[in-house]
């Protein structure tokens, strides 16, 4: 130690520990590291994981309910080929529904007897089909009908013979078993996603199912088919007149539909929402379903524009699409070689075993191989509605004019 300094200062100082207020720079910058720190976490946390949520099935929040259990027919049942009577079956729940339902369901009941016909039947694809009873319909719209179009003149168009409508639209599966290719744009990627229906399908494409489905089935062409106008909304509306198969308000549709506003953004699967009287699943919405017949005007309807002549109806709404187009007496049109993710279809299983068939309904057209391989020329659906939506979801393109609407879809689209 040195004599001149005896006791050497302290050359370190202490150290102070201070808790004073922050700076007003200090808490801006604590609060933009914050917010970087949440969007951080968005895009690389909570977006990514969203987006692996949208691909799981959820429940619906209507619960598809059941209703009483159908007798069986078990060896009473009339023998039609290629088709196996489903046991238990059940009736579809009532509640809900509008004014006619209960005397739709019950002829369904008595049709069943009369004709030794199953009221619910499968085939070898797995495929269910609900009978539909003959009767008479009131077709088209009342003008007073929110969203109406022109198209919908009411008229009474005649049932005369039992058929089975398809329980739920034609699924990938199904598809791809006749087909051996999915060209769906909403495939089932996660496990266990099996029953969304097909779509990205063309009317022609559609036909060629039918057509391979019959022979397959060794039956004649046209016992397998799309739907005609009048079959379609017949089994739709089952015994209803209303706007939708459950009455006339649009804030009930979410229960059995999938449309705009009530979905991921994308087809649902089959059968998540209530069934109408018949027990037929996605009438209203989650793809718009082809016809087998061109558009054609109602009686006393004003005649087709030329340039569409030769488009097919579609029918039924699809997820992206609002409440009105999912109406049960909507009409829309596109030429036959379109596609997209809002189009696919179900079928018609006639009853050739019962009667001769009808050329008018069971013999459809051939497909001609220079239609299935030239694209649509024109990519809008014809309704007389106010415009929809984009023509490929959610790409939207330019919208249509006149009295055009254009479908969430890829239209006019030729795949390889």
């Amino acid at each position: 130690m040195s004599e001149r300094y005896p006791n050497p200062p302290n050359l370190i100082p202490p150290i102070r520990f201070t808790f004073g207020k922050p700076s007003r720079f200090r808490k801006m910058l604590w609060t933009f590291e914050a917010a970087v720190l949440c969007v951080v976490f968005y895009y690389f946390g909570l977006r990514p994981y969203q987006n692996f949520q949208k691909l799981i099935p959820k429940p619906s929040s209507a619960k598809v309910q059941q209703g009483p259990q159908v007798t069986a027919l078990g060896d009473k049942a009339r023998t039609l080929k290629g088709l196996k009577e489903v046991s238990p079956a059940f009736l579809a729940p009532l509640e809900g529904l509008a004014p006619g339902s209960v005397a739709a369901q019950k002829a369904q009941e008595i049709t069943s007897q009369e004709y030794s016909l199953p009221i619910e039947v499968e085939n070898s694809l797995g495929m269910r089909f609900r009978l539909i009873p003959p009767g008479t319909a009131l077709i088209g719209s009342p003008e007073s009908e929110p969203g109406r179009s022109l198209t919908e003149i009411q008229h009474v168009a005649p049932v005369p013979w039992p058929f089975y409508m398809g329980k739920c639209e034609v699924t990938q599966p199904q598809w791809v078993a006749i087909t051996g290719s999915n060209p769906s744009s909403y495939k089932g990627t996660i496990q266990g996603v099996k029953d969304r229906p097909v779509e990205e399908v063309s009317w022609h494409d559609c036909q060629r199912f039918t057509l391979a489905l019959c022979e397959k089935e060794g039956l004649p062409p046209g016992t397998y088919r799309m739907p005609t106008e009048a079959e379609w909304e017949y089994a739709c509306r089952a015994g209803t007149t209303t706007a939708y198969c459950f009455g006339d308000d649009p804030s009930q549709l979410g229960a059995y539909a999938d449309f705009k506003g009530n979905n991921d953004g994308m087809t649902n699967r089959v059968a998540q929402r209530r069934p109408n009287a018949y027990g037929v699943y996605d009438m209203h919405g989650n793809v718009w379903e082809w016809i087998l017949e061109t558009f054609a005007p109602y009686p006393g309807g004003a005649p087709i524009d030329p340039e569409t002549a030769g488009w097919r109806s579609l029918r039924g709404g699809n997820w992206h699409e609002p409440a009105e187009t999912c109406r049960s007496a909507n009409r829309c049109r596109l030429p036959p070689a379109s596609k997209g993710n809002i189009l696919g279809f179900r079928l018609v299983r006639a009853l050739p075993e019962l009667t001769p068939p009808s050329p008018a309904t069971t013999q459809p057209p051939t497909v001609a191989p220079d239609a299935v391989a030239t694209p649509a020329t024109a990519t809008t659906p014809q309704t007389d509605t106010a415009p929809a939506a984009a023509a490929t979801a959610p790409a939207p393109t330019a919208p249509a004019t006149g009295t055009e609407a254009q479908p969430a879809a890829k239209p006019a689209e030729t795949k390889p």
